[in-house]
């Protein structure tokens, strides 16, 4: 009850430190994710981009990272290695230029959405790039790179999410998807000042929303 009340009594400060950070997003926001799995054993193999190389980060010294990201995500990310997620790292030389998650559980305090991972598959999310690595194929990579560092640890399949309104992902999974990669459904959220809320229907026929994402996976197969 505490709790509910201390959310009260800060909503309004809150909401206006989100507003003036991010404008309405940053207060709250909706939609619709499709959950798109991927069979391991059929993702091709894609050269690096030239300079980059990418590998598994479970270091002590996140320091180089604060040139990525803030503060509070760097101590998001210790919480991550912590509680067993895998974190792949793109290098140029020895600067990081982007990033990934691998996960073999969801949990609603880290991944956000708490589905219900199959024991053989693992949840690839939270792909971030340099602003200034964008549009060099960094991000392919890192989605590829995760593929096969999950059937390497003998995972069978790979979930990630696609959110319907964001181009960048859909270009993302055009560009990665296989023959073997389909919608098993998709997931409505609402993220709210720190809170999420959200829920999960297997095998959701298309829609008006989903047309767009659906439409960039067929003719990334």
């Amino acid at each position: 009850m505490n709790k509910y009340v201390r959310d009260a009594v800060t909503f309004p400060r809150d909401a206006g430190a989100a507003w003036r950070h991010a404008g309405a997003p940053g207060v709250w926001r909706r939609g619709v994710a499709l959950v798109v799995e991927s069979v391991l054993a059929d993702v091709p193999n894609r050269p690096l981009p030239e300079g980059v190389r990418i590998a598994p980060f479970a270091g002590d010294d996140w320091s180089a990272f604060l040139a990525l990201v803030s503060e509070r995500r760097v101590a998001s990310f210790r919480a991550r290695i912590a509680r067993g997620r895998e974190c792949l790292v793109a290098w140029r030389g020895d600067r990081p230029v982007g990033l990934t998650w691998i996960s073999t559980r969801m949990d609603r305090d880290i991944e956000t959405y708490p589905l219900l991972l199959p024991l053989d598959a693992t949840y690839h999310w939270d792909l971030f790039v340099d602003p200034a690595e964008r549009s060099n194929g960094i991000g392919t990579a890192l989605t590829f790179a995760r593929l096969h560092h999950a059937r390497g640890k003998g995972a069978r399949v790979g979930w990630r999410l696609v959110d319907v309104d964001n181009l960048a992902s859909q270009r993302t999974a055009q560009r990665t998807a296989s023959e073997s990669t389909r919608v098993i459904g998709e997931v409505r959220y609402l993220h709210a000042l720190g809170r999420s809320w959200c829920s999960f229907t297997a095998n959701a026929g298309t829609t008006p929303s989903t047309t767009k994402a659906r439409a960039a996976l067929e003719c990334g197969r």
